[in-house]
C-alpha cells in the first residue's frame, strides 16, 4: 500500500507542504544540500524533469527524476487522488507522509517532501538506484549467507531506529528494501506504519507470508511483528522463499502453517542460520529474540568479524 503519519489534510484547496531539514549523518549531505537549494514551499510537477518509469504500485507510479534547481536525481511518485479518494486510504497515506518524512537514518529511505495538485499527490524520495531485495532474488535465487547476515544487521539498525521513537513498520518485506547507488539497503514503504508509544493494535496488515501468528489469531499486536517479519526475510534470502508459503494449498494452510510456525529448512542453510531465524520465529511475541541482541548472534557475528578483517586489510 502506498501511505505515512501526518495529521494535516489534504484537500484540493490545501497548501504545499514542505518537510523542513534536519541535521543527518554524513552520508546524507548531499540530499541537504539540495533541500537547503529549496527554501519555500513552492514545488510543483514543473520543477522537476521527470524521467524513466520505474516502478507501479496501487495507486500510482514512481519515476526517476531531476529537480531542476539543484539537479539533484530523485524518485517522484505520482500518486491518483481519484484513487485514494476511492479506496479512502487518504488517513494512510497522511500518515505516511508524517512519519517517513521525519526519518533521518542510513538504512530508511529519505522523503524529502511532498506537493499536489488537483488530481495528483507527487511524494519527492530519495533515489535508491540498484532496485530492491525482490528483484535481487529474482535474478539470484538466494543469497549467499554472508550476504544475508550482513543485510540483517542494516535492517536490524533501521528498525532499531524506529522503535526507539515508537515507530512500527508492518510490512517488511524484500519488495520494501529497497538498495542504494553505494549498496546501502533503504527501508521503504511506510503505508503500514504507525506511531504510537503503546503500539498495541489490531489491524490486520502486511502482506500475508509475514503475518505473525497474533495478526492470525486477531490478537493485538505491537513492535514485534517486525522482528517477525525480520525473520522470515531472512529466511526468504536464504531460500529464495518464504517459510510458510503452500503455492498448493492456498491462504487456509499458509494460516495454519503460521499457527503452528511449521517449517522447514532446505539442507545448504547451516545450524547458525538455522539457530538464528528459530529465534525470531518464535510463536509468542515476548520469545523472540530482542533488535539488540542480533548484533551479538553468533552467526552476525561470523560474517561481522570476516567484514570487519576484509576492511582491515584494504
Amino acid at each position: 500500500m502506498d501511505s505515512p503519519i501526518v495529521r494535516r489534510q489534504l484537500g484540493v484547496n490545501a497548501d504545499v507542504r514542505y518537510i523542513s531539514p534536519e541535521p543527518a549523518v554524513e552520508q546524507q549531505e548531499r540530499e541537504m544540500t539540495m533541500l537547503k537549494a529549496r527554501k519555500t514551499a513552492d514545488w510543483c510537477v514543473d520543477d522537476f524533469d521527470v524521467g524513466q518509469h520505474i516502478g507501479t504500485g496501487k495507486f500510482g507510479r514512481a519515476y526517476m527524476a531531476q529537480e531542476k534547481t539543484s539537479k539533484h536525481v530523485v524518485a517522484l511518485k505520482i500518486l491518483q487522488k481519484e484513487e485514494i479518494q476511492t479506496a479512502q486510504v487518504f488517513p494512510f497515506l497522511k500518515r505516511e507522509i508524517e512519519i517517513q518524512g521525519h526519518l533521518r537514518h542510513p538504512n530508511i529511505l529519505r522523503l524529502y517532501g511532498y506537493f499536489h495538485d488537483d488530481e495528483h499527490v507527487y511524494m519527492v524520495l530519495e533515489y535508491a538506484s540498484n532496485g530492491d531485495l525482490y528483484q535481487l532474488l529474482r535474478e539470484k535465487k538466494r543469497l549467499s549467507e554472508r550476504q544475508t547476515a550482513l543485510y540483517m544487521v542494516q535492517v536490524t539498525d533501521a528498525l532499531i531506529y524506529l522503535h526507539t521513537l515508537n515507530v512500527t513498520h508492518r510490512d517488511l518485506k524484500p519488495e520494501n528494501v529497497l538498495i542504494g547507488q553505494d549498496g546501502r539497503l533503504k527501508l521503504a514503504d511506510f503505508g503500514w506504519a504507525i506511531h504510537d508509544p503503546k503500539p498495541r493494535r489490531r489491524t490486520f496488515c502486511g502482506t500475508l507470508d509475514y503475518l505473525p501468528p497474533e495478526m492470525v489469531e486477531s490478537q493485538p499486536h505491537d513492535q514485534q511483528v517486525d522482528v517477525w517479519s525480520l525473520g522470515i526475510l531472512c529466511y526468504e534470502l536464504l531460500t529464495g522463499a518464504p517459510p510458510f508459503e503452500d503455492l498448493n494449498e492456498g491462504y487456509t494452510a499458509t494460516y495454519e502453517r503460521i499457527l503452528n510456525v511449521e517449517y522447514t529448512f532446505p539442507p545448504h542453510v547451516s545450524d547458525l542460520a538455522r539457530k538464528f531465524v528459530q529465534k525470531l520465529l518464535k510463536k509468542h511475541p515476548q520469545d523472540r529474540l530482542a533488535l539488540s541482541e542480533i548484533h551479538h548472534d553468533p552467526w552476525i557475528c561470523k560474517y561481522m568479524a570476516s567484514q570487519t578483517a576484509r576492511h582491515r586489510n584494504h
